[in-house]
This record gives C-alpha cells, structure tokens and sequence, in this order.
C-alpha cells in the first residue's frame, strides 16, 4: 500500500511538472491559479482514465498548496 501511494504522488508530480514544462515553454506565467487550470484542461481532455485521475488529485493538491 505505501509503495502504491508513492507510485500515485510520483505520478501526480510528473503531471504538475508536464504542465509547468508547457508553460514555460510557451512562455505563461507559472503560478498556481494557472498551473491548476491547465491541469483541469488536461483532465477534460484526457482519454485515459488514470491521467485523467491523477490531474484531478493535482488539481486539489495544487488546490490544497493555495488555501
């Protein structure tokens, strides 16, 4: 169980740092508001499940980091 939950975060973290990645590569501003949208973007256009479901959890922890 705790190896799965490290799978999960280190998934989680590479979607964060795919999304910072296109940011900055399209010159954005990388703040956590914008961070959050573009992963929601991303979840919404996801096919796969699990993309889709590790956007989601980066949005709130993202969310989470805001509050």
């Amino acid at each position: 169980m705790c190896e799965d939950k490290a799978a999960n975060s280190d998934e989680i973290h590479a979607v964060i740092g795919s999304v910072v990645s296109l940011l900055l590569e399209a010159g954005r501003p990388v703040h956590m508001h914008e961070i959050a949208a573009q992963l929601k973007k991303q979840a919404e256009r996801a096919t796969d499940k699990t993309l889709r479901k590790n956007c989601l959890r980066a949005v709130r922890l993202i969310a989470d980091k805001m509050n």
